[in-house]
């Protein structure tokens, strides 16, 4: 193993919380609630990320937002990622992370999906640095914990990610991840990380590389850039080894199918823990095509998946599809 590759193995600080290794799991909504935080932990991921929670649905005394943001020791240390738009009520939500266990504190300034930015949340905060600026500040006289934000490249064809990252240090941000990409690429197009080797060169914090990086190649290259970590999301949906392969420097490769089923069965135990049985087996149809997608399932059978009523009703589907032996 090469000292680049080896490097993401080398535990990195932000402002005090000691991350046992440079591979952060990125926050994604409606996915990264505890039991994949569980899973990513498991295969290795030194810093977990709750999904982004509403800052209104905090303040405002919501069971289910509250239930979002709960920590438990085994996830430490992790981050509890908020979205708004008003510098005191996200001072007041990161108060209440604090309490449920966050050990970061981050700020979401990087969602594109309408119905955030319509809010003046997510990457709207970009347009607006003066504002994302106190944000950070409100936040971070108000807790103890480290604050960070999550940011893109920019919006509107301008790349502003240098400039807004100035101001967020100043601010008092500990640490910002980027996703190079601008606002209104979304998931596609190229990932540009000079833009994260421009970041890093800017700010005297650790800055943290998102997007693109699915082999140990790819995070050696952005770790050669200057970034102190790699976030990993989309690429480990339904390939939780990623994390593992990347931290022990091995190529990606397809798991043998019983290996895949026994890791979902584990997956939908730790949903159950969080939220029952009933509302466990929902949340898994989603997870399906991506557990299954390296073993092209076919349309029929993934319908099929969408439509089951358990886990247990999906897992005899599979084997009875690929011949495994009970």
């Amino acid at each position: 193993m090469s000292d680049i590759t080896s490097h993401i193995r080398e535990p990195f600080s932000i402002a005090g919380v000691c991350v046992a290794n440079r591979l952060v799991q990125a926050p994604m909504a409606g996915i990264t609630g505890r039991a994949f935080r569980l899973q990513a932990r498991r295969f290795g991921a030194g810093l977990l990320c709750t999904e982004m929670v509403s800052s209104y649905g905090v303040t405002f005394g919501n069971g289910r937002t509250a239930d979002m943001m709960t920590l438990t020791p085994a996830e430490n240390p992790a981050v509890v990622q908020l979205f708004g738009n008003k510098p005191d009520v996200m001072a007041e939500a990161a108060v209440a992370a604090e309490a449920a266990g966050a050990d970061i504190i981050d700020v979401n300034m990087g969602c594109p999906v309408r119905k955030v930015v319509k809010t003046g949340a997510g990457v709207a905060l970009m347009e607006d640095e003066e504002l994302a600026a106190r944000i950070v500040a409100a936040i971070a006289s108000a807790v103890a914990v480290p604050v960070t934000a999550k940011i893109r490249s920019g919006l509107r064809g301008r790349v502003t990610a240098p400039s807004l990252g100035r101001r967020l240090e100043e601010a008092g941000a500990a640490a910002l991840a980027i996703h190079p990409r601008l606002a209104e690429q979304g998931r596609g197009g190229k990932v540009d990380h000079a833009v994260t080797n421009l970041l890093v060169k800017q700010l005297e914090i650790p800055v943290i590389a998102s997007g693109g990086v699915q082999d140990p190649a790819g995070a050696a290259a952005v770790l050669a850039g200057g970034a102190s970590a790699v976030m990993v999301g989309q690429a480990a949906l339904g390939n939780p080894w990623l994390f593992a392969d990347l931290l022990a420097g091995t190529e990606p490769h397809r798991r043998p199918l019983a290996e895949v089923l026994a890791e979902m069965g584990r997956f939908y135990t730790d949903l159950v823990v969080e939220h029952g049985k009933e509302r466990a087996g929902r949340a898994m149809r989603k997870f399906y095509g991506w557990y299954l997608k390296p073993f092209k399932s076919g349309t029929g059978l993934t319908e099929a998946l969408r439509r089951s009523g358990s886990f247990e009703e999906a897992a005899v589907m599979i084997r009875e599809k690929y011949q495994l032996n009970y």
